[in-house]
């Protein structure tokens, strides 16, 4: 009778273990993933904003516009639904914010662009054509532009403000398209400014730099 229950408090013991390393294997594949999977800021060379964004697995959304900020709630969906959507966006004054909230995870990715309206952009640069942010799943953004001719670009990063500067001023150039790879330090803003060099034609007798678009994704 004693060996009996010795073999059940041992076949017990090794139930329990077995049980708990299967729930431990099963942990990974039940968490669950980004529903965001990236997203891409435009704006195109009429000074239009819009908005792509591309979702992992079967999601929903749902837009709000809260405190003049562009909401995307994520869900996930039991249904097949499409997994890139793509949405307008007008500028409030000369801020454009944009936020996501996905509520599979803690992560709330938002970004403000400060610009001119769509009546304005048309004719307050006159060097940038059209540019894009796009996050990327390792946490980096490409930035794309390009420029009219005859605009020369240079690209600083000023450790004073923690900003990536593009420089546009008059000059000669081979290029108009250009492409780099923006790093987002964990915890800290993202910061990218283009920099536009007024001539004394076009600031009246003046030298200006003027900072539009400008972009701080968090």
């Amino acid at each position: 009778m004693k060996t009996f229950n010795l073999f059940a408090l041992v076949a017990s013991i090794t139930l329990v273990f077995s049980s708990c390393s299967t729930n431990e294997n099963l942990l990974p594949e039940e968490q669950s993933v980004d529903l965001l999977k990236s997203y891409s800021i435009k704006r195109d060379a009429n000074g239009a904003y819009s908005l792509d964004y591309n979702l992992n697995g079967n999601a929903k959304t749902e837009k709000v516009v809260d405190n003049n900020i562009n909401q995307f709630y994520l869900y996930s969906s039991d249904s097949q639904t499409s997994r890139r959507a793509t949405q307008d966006l007008v500028i409030d004054g000369t801020e454009l914010k944009v936020g996501f909230v996905d509520t599979s995870s803690d992560k709330l990715p938002q970004i403000t662009i400060t610009d001119d309206n769509l009546a304005l952009a048309k004719n307050s640069n006159k060097k940038l054509k059209e540019y894009s942010i796009t996050s990327n799943q390792d946490g980096t953004y490409n930035l794309d532009f390009s420029v009219n001719n005859k605009v020369r670009v240079d690209f600083v990063y000023n450790e004073e403000i923690n900003t990536y500067e593009i420089h546009l001023e008059e000059g000669k150039s081979n290029e108009t398209s250009f492409s780099r790879v923006l790093e987002k330090a964990d915890g800290q803003p993202l910061k990218f400014d283009f920099v536009n060099h007024l001539d004394n034609t076009e600031a009246k007798g003046l030298l200006s730099l003027i900072r539009k678009p400008q972009g701080v994704i968090l």
